[in-house]
């Protein structure tokens, strides 16, 4: 397969969000910033960490985290994978569903999406576990498992991983590029974001309002790098999978 090419997949996401950034902005304001707010509110923390804990110590404690948090941490996993689906099936479908008519295609493939993202995620980490490396690829071939889902109505999450193994075929190293640096930029943004919000709203206002503005600025940050990797994603999959570019009929409004 021959190379895709980064900026005119750089183009393609522009120009798909530009056109139905009304649409997502509804998605993704329902779906993915008021449950990021209130998961923030609901999740627990654990006790904090020594200055000299250990590798065992902070292991202990990211368990224990998922352990107090797990019900909250699913629920927001559901709903948000719902969420991408129905932005990829608006980006996608050749019907050009209306916001509505995406969220009724995202929820017959949100079960076979969940588990082929959670399969995803225990190959990816034990990728990690050998030397990082083959993580950081697995991610990248398997990256486009949501917009396969979403615009070719796949249900068996093993067909699934496949269709995305094969669409990046050849590309496992740039698309995980891509979305890497993305998700940098993100955690920059939203570091830089959080903090200088942060330091003024503890200085202006009451403690209450101060953590709900902070909860909402890190929610934010988290909704819109969503976005961008649907964006992306969804301009991979028409480059590999040979779909119209955009500014085509097949993605304006």
């Amino acid at each position: 397969m021959s190379r895709i090419d980064l900026a005119a997949i750089w183009d393609d996401a522009k120009h798909m969000g530009a056109a139905n950034r009304d649409l997502l902005g509804a998605v993704a304001g329902m779906f993915m910033f008021l449950p990021a707010l209130v998961a923030e509110q609901l999740v627990k923390q654990p006790e904090p960490l020594a200055e000299n804990a250990t590798n065992d110590m902070m292991l202990a404690r990211l368990t224990q985290y998922a352990e107090l948090n797990w019900p909250v941490l699913l629920a927001f996993a559901a709903i948000s994978s719902f969420a991408v689906l129905a932005m990829h099936a608006l980006l996608l479908r050749g019907e050009r569903p209306t916001v509505r008519e995406a969220l009724v295609m995202a929820l017959p493939v949100l079960p076979g999406f969940f588990l082929a993202n959670l399969l995803q995620g225990l190959g990816a980490m034990g990728g990690f576990m050998l030397f990082i490396l083959p993580g950081c690829y697995l991610i990248g071939r398997l990256a486009l498992i949501a917009p396969v889902a979403a615009a070719e109505s796949q249900r068996n999450p093993l067909t699934i991983l496949r269709r995305s193994a094969a669409l990046t075929r050849g590309n496992g190293w740039r698309v995980f590029g891509v979305l890497g640096l993305i998700f940098i930029m993100m955690i920059v943004l939203g570091v830089v974001l959080t903090s200088v919000v942060g330091v003024v709203a503890e200085l202006l206002l009451p403690a209450d309002i101060a953590d709900l503005l902070i909860a909402m600025v890190s929610a934010l940050v988290e909704t819109a790098r969503t976005v961008l990797v649907v964006l992306i994603c969804a301009a991979l999959y028409r480059a590999t999978a040979g779909a119209p570019a955009a500014g085509a009929p097949f993605s304006s409004r």
